[in-house]
């Protein structure tokens, strides 16, 4: 609280200088009670952190998160963060229904050391309990500075909870990294937006085009964004020249909009991009402008709405002031801010989304999930995957994943706040499963009888095999092995 009043009375100063004006009765206050302050106080404050108090008061005031005052070591922390390095712990995190899972470790990185491996579920931050806080705040709690530590707990299916203490350290991460998968598709994960990817871009695309790519997924998930310019490059890959792929626009309306240049040697390559909800900014912009063309299919979840322009400012007296100056539009004069952007494909489990890109590049004959009783793995489509919380055995009923399991297959799963109710589409299906003990489901509009409840365990939700004869699907259990063909 002391502090808190400390910050507002310093912001009067701030403002005061800034509208430099002797009428203003509270400059001559604030001079006043500045001068009480640092003479009786009895914690004997510094000058300098009062006007740090003061600089944060002001920016506090105007409720956006993305102003924000650098001091020189945070001015040189954010600018070696756009080149891709930073300090942290070797992670990237991908959303959960509650908490969110890891989706792989960094080479050579202290989580990767201390054993943290994909599939793991953080649970808390130094004690603290993250659940539903969103990626990018929970990302800014585990880096911080170098040489400090860090606990983090861990959930894993077959050890239950446990802490890592991990040192913060230099983490050197390129930002653009390429991999040719099966079937003729290439990768591309984009990690930030510096002052190099766009040029890294283009050499990973014409590594994979010489190595007989045809197809292409892109990466941006957990990507928070950087220079707004890269984004316009990359997006020129894809799009013919002379399009605009961003409109900027400040507080006075004015208008400026960047167009695409180059040659689009990309633009016949069938797209899908990857993201979630830590996709943000230049990520948004890229991803927003390729689905307004329709050069792109969007998978994974909706991003994270950060539809703004920062403007980093060089103080004279050291540092910087990154200042929020416009907000963007997309190509069809989306907004984004505050709102992200929807998938054109949901698939909410990280696991499954980039098999859900292969899947729509490369369509299978037929669609295959398999488990085993107690294993935290799942075969997709002939591909390992992840699986949080492995299938369970209750007496004689045998429960699955659900989420997991209909994305495995292609549906769309979504929960229903009116009623609590968990609705499960395709083209051809509608199933509403009902919470309850008495397992009300209602498939096309009419209520089925009969059916197992559903199970809640772990903070997941389970469907029971039996249920399964509503989808028109094909199951074989087999010693303890469930298939289910679609």
């Amino acid at each position: 609280m002391r502090k808190r009043t400390q910050r507002v009375l310093c912001m009067a100063m701030f403002l005061a200088f800034l509208l430099a004006g002797p009428s203003l009765a509270g400059a001559g206050a604030f001079e006043e009670i500045l001068d009480y302050v640092q003479k009786m106080h009895i914690s004997s404050p510094q000058t300098e952190a009062l006007y740090d108090g003061a600089i944060n008061g002001l920016i506090d005031t105007l409720d956006d998160p993305y102003t924000v005052y650098m001091r020189p070591d945070e001015l040189e922390e954010f600018s070696n963060s756009l080149q891709g390095t930073f300090v942290g712990v070797g992670i990237e995190l991908g959303p959960g229904e509650s908490y969110p899972g890891v989706l792989r470790t960094i080479e050579g990185s202290p989580a990767e050391s201390a054993g943290v491996k994909a599939g793991d579920i953080l649970l808390k931050v130094d004690g603290n309990d993250i659940a539903k806080e969103s990626l990018p705040n929970i990302i800014q709690k585990i880096r911080g500075q170098e040489g400090t530590r860090v606990r983090l707990t861990i959930q894993r299916a077959e050890r239950g909870d446990f802490d890592v203490e991990l040192l913060r350290s230099a983490i050197n991460l390129p930002s653009v990294q390429e991999e040719l998968l099966d079937g003729g598709i290439g990768y591309i994960k984009i990690n930030i937006f510096g002052g190099s990817t766009a040029g890294d871009f283009k050499d990973s695309l014409n590594i994979l085009k010489n190595k007989g790519a045809e197809k292409l997924i892109l990466d941006l998930r957990g990507d928070p964004g950087g220079y707004l310019q890269a984004a316009v490059q990359i997006a020129g890959n894809f799009v013919d020249k002379g399009r605009v792929v961003v409109s900027i626009v400040d507080r006075y309306n004015n208008r400026q909009s960047y167009y695409t240049e180059g040659t689009p040697n990309a633009k016949d390559m069938q797209l899908a991009i990857l993201v979630n909800d830590g996709s943000a900014s230049a990520s948004e912009i890229l991803a927003g402008a390729l689905q307004d063309f329709g050069v792109a299919t969007l998978i994974g979840e909706r991003t994270y709405g950060k539809g703004t322009v920062q403007t980093v400012i060089p103080l004279e007296a050291g540092g910087a002031l990154k200042l929020t100056t416009a907000k963007y539009y997309t190509p069809k004069d989306r907004v984004i801010d505050h709102m992200g952007l929807g998938p054109d494909v949901q698939v909410l489990t990280s696991a499954l989304q980039l098999e859900a890109a292969k899947s729509l590049l490369n369509p299978p004959d037929k669609i295959t999930a398999s488990f085993k009783d107690g294993e935290t793995g799942a075969i997709v489509n002939g591909s390992a995957v992840e699986l949080f919380q492995a299938p369970l055995q209750q007496g004689d009923i045998s429960y699955l994943p659900l989420r997991f399991l209909f994305e495995a297959l292609g549906y769309r799963v979504d929960w229903q706040p009116s009623d609590g109710s968990i609705k499960v589409t395709d083209t051809n299906t509608e199933v509403l499963f009902y919470p309850g003990e008495y397992g009300q489901v209602s498939s096309c509009g009419q209520k089925v009888t009969g059916t197992d409840p559903l199970l809640n365990e772990n903070e997941e939700t389970y469907v029971p095999l039996s249920s399964l004869k509503l989808f028109n699907l094909k199951v074989e259990v087999d010693n303890g092995r469930i298939t289910i063909e679609k």
